[in-house]
């Protein structure tokens, strides 16, 4: 059974995504990584060449001209460009911990489902923080429908963050057979993360979707406050195992110099 993750990234150094050490994470679960490379200019194609040889880099020029939707189309161009019997949908900041490989290798193996879904966990800050709860003003899915049989009727679907069939009625993940995933997407570059949910806000107004052009010096300005009241009462000390990644290079996974750790161990 041979298995494909696929994903997309442009100048994901320049917005600290863990592109690289995503990467290198999955090489032992799958058979081939796609990466939809859109010209970088900051150093990403570089990095992420020649990392393996399961890792296969094609480039192309992204088309933005839907702002709500333009990612849609250059995770499908991935997508189908996979080889495997079955694909898995990630995006750089999102690691399918290694106790879960075997497992997952199983149930694809077995299952008579077409898709499968994934439970989130997401970090923020540093690794030992995770958003516990879901009530602050930026909502993150719990589930996703990302693994799924390499189907042509299957691709991506809705905000980009699903795969569905093609003109079948969309049916929202379950929390049966999920596999976890941890979600890095909340620790990175402070300034980085408020341009990013900024940008998000502008492309998914569904009323006047566009692109944002608030240069990006002025978020180096105006970073993101990791203590932001908003934020404080969904979070929580994550006590559960670190992922490898996490293991071999923790700094990689700290943008907050640990504060908001020790802030919530005052907390308790």
């Amino acid at each position: 059974m041979k298995l494909s993750i696929y994903t997309f990234v442009q100048n994901g150094l320049y917005y600290d995504f863990h592109t690289v050490a995503m990467l290198k994470h999955h090489i032992p679960l799958v058979d081939e990584i796609i990466v939809n490379e859109g010209h970088s200019t900051d150093g990403t194609y570089e990095a992420i060449c020649g990392l393996d040889p399961k890792v296969k880099v094609f480039r192309s020029h992204w088309d933005r001209s839907d702002p709500s939707a333009w990612h849609i189309k250059f995770k499908n161009a991935a997508r189908q460009r996979c080889t495997g019997d079955w694909c898995i949908l990630l995006d750089c900041d999102e690691f399918i911990p290694e106790w879960e490989f075997e497992r997952l290798r199983s149930v694809i193996e077995t299952t008579d489902l077409d898709i499968l879904p994934v439970a989130f966990k997401h970090f923020y800050g540093n690794y030992r923080v995770y958003k516990a709860r879901n009530d602050s003003v930026q909502k993150t899915p719990v589930l996703g429908n990302r693994i799924h049989r390499n189907l042509a009727s299957i691709e991506v679907w809705g905000d980009g963050a699903n795969v569905w069939k093609t003109g079948e009625v969309y049916k929202p993940p379950t929390h049966e057979l999920t596999f976890e995933v941890h979600h890095f997407g909340e620790v990175r570059n402070p300034a980085r993360l408020r341009q990013k949910w900024r940008t998000q806000a502008r492309q998914h107004n569904t009323s006047n979707p566009r692109w944002d052009w608030v240069p990006g010096f002025v978020f180096n300005l105006l970073p993101h406050d990791w203590k932001d009241p908003d934020f404080l009462a969904d979070l929580d000390i994550y006590e559960g195992p670190l992922i490898q990644a996490v293991r071999d290079d923790p700094d990689e996974f700290v943008r907050d110099k640990n504060k908001l750790y020790h802030f919530l161990k005052r907390r308790t």
